[in-house]
């Protein structure tokens, strides 16, 4: 595996640390110090990093804890999680390995929310990504950033970002990564768009039919058989997909029916089949629910859809429409260059209504990154990166040997053949974004006539990536 770590990067213990910064915290104090910010108020802000935690005496979260999920619950415009639902929720969140960052500031007006309630949230842990050929990299995902409305504009986002980029290159990651529920707010920080995901509607109506006849190895079962049969199967799938990464315990819980992401309780309507191949073992799985008689049409909603072959993927959306009582299938986390339109006589019965982005890459170290990954296509492109955090730009000759690359650091006198931002090179890093189509943009700069169908070349990765994740 060229270029990939041998083992998981070792982070340093501090985030927040004023020392640690950029040196801009736009107006922010230092920890224990005092500012006046751009309203007139005098705040005191503190950074805290901690992991989640639950008591062993009495079995619930400690007082810390609660806090930090309470701040993410306003900030994402969740209910009050029961005392059930919380600790289900800080469970998962220590089975994912999440480090968690607080930002608390004095209470500047009578009757407001308690000053331990954070007014930032920020989190990161550790996953593997597939960067292409199966190769599993340890990549910096970031989640859970919230900011109180009341502290907005005064430079906690801008603080905590540029401090965990700075320690996560500083600790050995090529990249971080993240999911976001805005989509103008990270590109600024470097994160460019690398996977996308459409959500469609597939009419399974009297007139389904599939082009070939899948082998139709499907049995029902029950939903807790995945609770083991999910992660291996998903694993095996993690290994095949461009830009898929190591699933979180949420998934696991969304599909064996054990959680309800709206009610944090369990969900019985939840049902399961698994695929098997020839030799009788399972390679695939779908769970999903029915939608309910007061929807029309009759709805089946895909909780969770993963198949590590083909046959498997054909047999089990052919169980799908086979369901009786309903007439449509909703999936939301399908890929964006999906097979299943060419598996159907009629592909309109396959309907986009709606696509967006998934994973946000942000580039961290260049040679890592992009030596970590395999390269199909020989050829030399050299590409001149701008990156105004100054985390990871500058001039780089890439050779590509048909299945490895090298990356070297080529001098100012060397002329580039593309120039382009490092969030760019997060879109181009897995092979979703074509740089042909980021030069028409005005994007990328094209500085070498023809550099740009090359890199669209060498970039690729032969499979679209598609990661049905998120965090």
């Amino acid at each position: 595996m060229s270029g990939a770590p041998t083992h998981s990067p070792q982070r340093s213990p501090r985030l927040g640390d004023p020392k640690a910064s950029d040196g801009d915290r736009s107006g922010e104090s230092s920890a224990g110090g005092t500012d006046l910010d751009y309203c007139g108020c005098v705040t005191n802000y503190r950074f805290e990093d901690f992991e989640p935690t639950i008591d062993e005496a009495t079995g619930e979260p400690d007082e810390r804890t609660k806090a930090y999920f309470a701040s993410t619950s306003v900030g994402f415009h969740d209910p009050r999680s029961t005392d059930k639902a919380l600790v289900g929720r800080v469970k998962r969140a220590i089975a994912d390995g999440r480090k968690l960052t607080a930002v608390y500031a004095d209470q500047e007006f009578g009757h407001g929310l308690d000053s331990t309630i954070p007014v930032a949230t920020f989190a990161w842990f550790e996953k593997l990504v597939n960067v292409g050929g199966g190769r599993l990299i340890p990549g910096h995902l970031i989640t859970w950033i919230t900011v109180r409305p009341t502290h907005r504009r005064r430079g906690l986002l801008r603080s905590l970002m540029t401090t965990d980029l700075a320690e996560a290159k500083a600790s050995g990651y090529p990249f971080a990564a993240l999911t976001a529920t805005e989509g103008g707010i990270y590109s600024r920080f470097g994160f460019g768009v690398a996977t996308w995901l459409r959500s469609i509607e597939v009419d399974t109506s009297p007139g389904f039919k599939m082009v070939r006849e899948p082998d139709r190895r499907v049995e029902m079962c029950l939903p807790s058989e995945l609770r083991e049969l999910a992660p291996q199967i998903y694993n095996r799938f993690m290994r095949t997909s461009p830009g898929a990464m190591e699933r979180q315990q949420t998934y696991i819980e969304r599909a064996t029916g054990a959680l309800n992401t709206e009610t944090g309780e369990e969900d019985r309507g939840v049902r399961a089949a698994l695929h098997f191949d020839e030799q009788g073992e399972p390679d695939g799985y779908v769970s999903y629910k029915f939608a309910g008689w007061s929807k029309s049409p009759p709805t089946v909603d895909i909780i969770d859809f993963v198949a590590v072959t083909d046959a498997a993927y054909a047999s089990l959306w052919s169980f799908l429409a086979a369901i009786d009582l309903s007439t449509r299938v909703t999936f939301g986390e399908s890929a964006e260059y999906s097979p299943l339109p060419w598996l159907l006589t009629d592909s309109r019965r396959v309907k986009t209504v709606a696509s967006e982005d998934n994973i946000w890459i942000r580039i961290l170290d260049v040679k890592a990154a992009l030596e970590a990954r395999p390269w199909y296509v020989p050829g030399t492109l050299t590409i001149d990166i701008d990156d105004s955090l100054d985390l990871a730009g500058g001039r780089f000759t890439i050779t590509s040997d048909g299945e490895n690359a090298e990356v070297t650091p080529a001098s100012d006198s060397t002329p580039a053949d593309l120039g382009l931002g490092i969030a760019e090179l997060g879109s181009l890093y897995l092979g979703g974004a074509d740089p042909v189509i980021l030069a028409r943009a005005g994007r990328i700069d094209e500085q070498t006539p023809g550099s740009a169908v090359l890199a669209s070349a060498m970039f690729s990765l032969g499979r679209a990536p598609y990661s049905p994740n998120g965090f």
